[in-house]
């Protein structure tokens, strides 16, 4: 699945701000439809010139920050965002993508912010199969490189399942469909307490952070 930087958190009335921040996240979000992500945060930064603490401008200056992989920079906009309001669904989301998409991604992270705007988002919008995607597939890769509790392995396969289900033409299908069925069939019980699937690749890296 491609990354997904949606904007549906905009998608709301701009009567309750000022027709100059309008202007801006018009032009903003237009320019970040052609990928032109740089030209997008000039016009982010203007904005925030007149408005400096507009939650949205800042959050669609982070989103294209993220696009740019300028992610110590986005983390930092998105923390001011949050210090100001916690439930900004915008920042919450544009959080957990900063992290799962950055060169070297932290998982753990991407899946705190992830959770947080988990109850946020509506269940009847497309925004809910993806968070349900991220979520899912940022367990996988834990799985896979230090390993999951029962309760972790739980919420993977709770949060796959229904991204299956709201995903029955989703490109990867069979692959989730397999994975699902091999944790649901290999995972150990609740007395492990923590299970990781290993490969010759990441029994390599544990050898060597075990003689570090």
């Amino acid at each position: 699945m491609k990354k997904i930087f949606l904007l549906f958190f905009f998608l709301i009335s701009y009567s309750v701000f000022s027709q100059d921040i309008t202007v801006y996240l018009d032009e903003g979000d237009e320019l970040i439809s052609k990928n032109k992500f740089a030209d997008a945060e000039n016009i982010f930064r203007k904005g925030l010139k007149e408005n400096p603490q507009n939650p949205i401008l800042k959050s669609q200056l982070a989103l294209t920050l993220i696009n740019q992989d300028k992610n110590d920079e986005a983390g930092k906009i998105i923390e001011e965002i949050l210090a100001q309001q916690p439930e900004f669904t915008a920042a919450l989301w544009y959080g957990g993508i900063n992290y799962f998409s950055k060169k070297v991604p932290d998982f753990r992270k991407a899946i705190s912010y992830f959770e947080k705007a988990y109850p946020l988002i509506d269940a009847n919008s497309p925004q809910y199969f993806a968070v349900n995607y991220y979520i899912g597939r940022s367990y996988r890769k834990l799985l896979y490189r230090e390993g999951l509790t029962y309760n972790e392995v739980d919420r993977m396969l709770e949060t796959y399942r229904k991204y299956i289900e709201l995903q029955p033409n989703a490109d990867d299908l069979i692959d989730a469909k397999s994975f699902v069925k091999k944790v649901e069939e290999k995972r150990p019980g609740k007395n492990v307490g923590k299970w990781i699937i290993t490969t010759e690749q990441n029994v390599e890296e544990l050898i060597k952070k075990t003689l570090e």
